[in-house]
């Protein structure tokens, strides 16, 4: 069963999201789960900051190299790809496309019925990948 993670349900101070609004996702596996991160740009801009809060709320053992190259030292650990995602609370649409520089292309087979099947806030909601 795939986790999803949002890290991103609120933007920093609190505030909750508009009807409407953009981040990154990333796409990995850990310790034999898959695992869907999401945090808006208000949250995190890059994959590799998503990579490194997973990592600290996990107490995964990894490092900064330099400020933009995370290290992650535990081999159950394999990141797969991320995109960019939208999401329109109004339309009740969540949307999945472009790929992570670091990272490469998510991997789009089977990521419907994983997306369906895992609780999360967007459940119900229409489901866009390009």
């Amino acid at each position: 069963m795939t986790q999803i993670g949002i890290l991103a349900n609120s933007v920093k101070g609190g505030d909750a999201p508009g009807p409407e609004y953009e981040g990154k996702f990333l796409q990995l596996s850990w310790q034999g789960r898959d695992y869907l991160l999401f945090a808006s740009f208000a949250i995190h801009r890059y994959h590799n900051q998503i990579l490194g809060q997973f990592c600290e709320d996990n107490s995964i053992p990894h490092r900064w190299v330099t400020e933009e190259s995370l290290a992650v030292d535990d081999p159950d650990l394999t990141v797969t790809g991320g995109g960019r995602f939208r999401v329109n609370q109004s339309r009740k649409m969540l949307e999945l496309w472009d790929d992570s520089q670091v990272y490469g292309r998510f991997v789009e087979r089977g990521l419907r019925e994983k997306i369906a099947a895992a609780a999360h806030p967007w459940s119900g909601f229409a489901l866009n990948i390009r």
